[in-house]
C-alpha cells in the first residue's frame, strides 16, 4: 500500500506533528491543525500508532537514533512540512533540527534554553532575580563536593518531566545514599542540586507573546506532597493561600528572566514556591500547558484553551484570549497509584461527574505503573465551589467514589 504521506506532499500547508510513547495531544492537535486548513503528518516511533488514523499521513521514525536519520526518513517520505507542531519536551530539539534543515523559521524561540535547567539558573543568576543555592555537575562531581547545607533538591538538569527522579534530600548521609542510587540507573547524567524552599508551592500558566508573558491561570498547593515532592490534595484556583502581592512579584521577576532567555511564542506552565512570606522562588519553567485537568480547569476559569492558544503560538498566530470564564473558585485534585501493577477502576467518569460540585474528570484504566520514581497520575477530578472548605467538601466525595484496586502485571 502507498504511504499515505505520499499523497500530500503537494499540500501548501502539511504541519509534522511530533508525538513518542503516545505523549503529545495528537488527538486534539490534530483535529485543531485541520480546523485551521493543515494537513496533518503524524511523527512516531510506533508502527501501529493508534493516532495515526486521525491524521492525514505518518511517518515512522527511531527517536533515538540521530538528528540526521530522523530527518532522512521524513524526507525519504516525501513529506515537505510548512510547521512542525511539538508539545512533548523530550523532543524540543528534534523539532529545532526539523525546522533548521526544512529551512523554517520557528516561532517559538529559545526552547532549547528551557532543557537545561542549569543554564535557565545561570541566566537567573545573571538577572539578578529568583536568587537560589544550586549547583550542577555529574554525579561524581556532586559526589566529591557534596551541600553543607540541608535539605536540598536533587533533580536532573536537562529533561524531566512528572517529577522523574527528583529526590528530597535532608542530611549529608541520604545525599549519599541517593547518589549511590542514581549512579546505578543514570550514572552519566548530570544532576542539579538546589536548595529546597519550605513554602507553599504553585503554578502559573500563561503564555510569551512578543517578549511580553501575559498571566492567564494561578493555582496554588495546600496539600503538596513535600516528601516525594508529587501532586498530591488539592491545586486551587484563585489561590488561598499566596497572596496577590507575591504572584505580582514573582511575576515581576519572571518577566525579567523570559526576556533574558529571548523566550517568545510559546505556552509556559511555571512552578514556584515560597520561600518566606515575602519572596517565592522558581521551581521551573515548563514549555507546555499543565498537563492532567489544567486545561479543563483554565478553559472553566477563563475562557482560554490552553492547548489551542499553545498551537497558535507554535504555527506563528496570535492566540484566542477567550471569551470570558467563571468567577467561582476551582479545584483539580489528581489521583496516584503508589504501588508497581495495572490499575483497575470500577468507577466511571459518568460516576464522578454526576457527583455535586464535579464538572471535569479522567480516568486512565488499565494504567500501568512501572517505576515510582516518577508521578503516576491515573484519574483526576475538578470540582467548584465557592470557597476552600466546600471545594474540599465536594473532592472528599469524589475521592469516596472512586473505586479502584491495583494489581500485579
Amino acid at each position: 500500500m502507498e504511504p499515505p504521506t505520499q499523497a500530500m506532499c503537494s499540500h501548501p500547508r502539511t504541519a509534522l506533528l511530533l508525538s513518542a510513547e503516545l505523549a503529545g495531544g495528537v488527538a486534539r492537535l490534530s483535529a485543531a491543525l485541520r480546523r485551521r486548513g493543515w494537513r496533518v503528518v503524524l511523527v512516531s516511533e510506533m508502527d501501529d500508532d493508534p493516532n495515526a488514523v486521525l491524521c492525514d499521513g505518518h511517518v515512522v521514525v527511531d527517536w533515538n537514533a540521530s538528528d540526521e536519520d530522523v530527518i532522512a526518513t521524513v524526507a525519504r517520505a516525501g513529506v515537505r512540512p510548512t510547521a512542525v507542531v511539538n508539545m512533548v519536551e523530550s523532543l524540543i530539539l528534534r523539532r529545532a533540527a526539523l525546522l533548521d534543515h526544512f529551512g523554517l523559521a520557528d516561532p517559538s524561540r529559545g526552547l532549547a534554553r528551557l532543557m537545561d535547567k542549569a543554564a535557565v539558573r545561570r541566566a537567573a543568576d545573571a538577572a539578578r532575580v529568583f536568587p537560589l543555592r544550586w549547583t550542577d555537575g555529574s554525579i561524581a562531581e556532586l559526589r566529591a563536593a557534596p551541600p553543607s547545607r540541608y535539605p536540598v533538591v536533587v533533580k536532573p538538569a536537562v529533561g524531566g518531566g512528572a517529577s522523574r527522579e527528583v529526590h528530597l534530600v535532608r542530611s549529608r548521609d541520604e545525599f549519599d545514599r541517593v547518589m549511590a542510587g542514581l549512579r546505578e540507573v543514570r550514572g552519566s547524567d548530570r544532576f542539579l542540586v538546589e536548595e529546597y524552599l519550605t513554602g507553599r508551592e504553585f503554578s502559573v500558566d500563561g503564555y510569551v507573546r512578543d517578549g511580553e508573558f501575559v498571566s492567564v491561570f494561578v493555582a496554588d498547593k495546600p496539600d503538596h506532597d513535600s516528601a516525594r515532592l508529587h501532586d498530591r490534595g488539592l491545586r486551587i484556583s484563585p489561590p488561598t493561600g499566596v497572596s496577590a502581592d507575591s504572584i505580582a512579584r514573582f511575576l515581576a521577576e519572571l518577566q525579567i528572566l523570559l526576556s533574558a532567555l529571548s523566550l517568545d511564542g510559546v505556552w509556559l506552565h511555571i512552578e514556584g514556591r515560597m520561600a518566606d512570606r515575602k519572596r517565592a522562588g522558581l521551581i521551573e519553567i515548563n514549555p507546555r500547558p499543565g498537563g492532567g485537568l489544567y486545561p479543563a480547569a483554565i478553559r472553566h476559569r477563563t475562557g482560554v484553551d490552553p492547548v489551542e492558544a499553545a498551537l497558535d503560538l507554535a504555527i506563528g498566530s496570535a492566540p484566542e484570549t477567550g471569551h470570558g470564564g467563571l468567577s467561582a473558585p476551582v479545584a483539580i485534585v489528581p489521583v496516584e497509584a503508589d504501588v508497581p501493577g495495572i490499575v483497575h477502576c470500577r468507577t466511571t467518569v459518568a460516576d464522578l461527574l454526576a457527583l455535586d460540585g464535579v464538572v471535569d474528570a479522567y480516568i486512565i484504566d488499565g494504567y500501568r505503573v512501572t517505576s515510582l520514581a516518577k508521578e503516576n497520575f491515573f484519574a483526576a477530578v475538578m470540582v467548584t465551589g465557592q470557597g476552600e472548605e466546600e471545594l474540599r467538601k465536594h473532592a472528599s466525595t469524589a475521592l469516596s467514589v472512586l473505586d479502584y484496586q491495583i494489581l500485579p502485571p
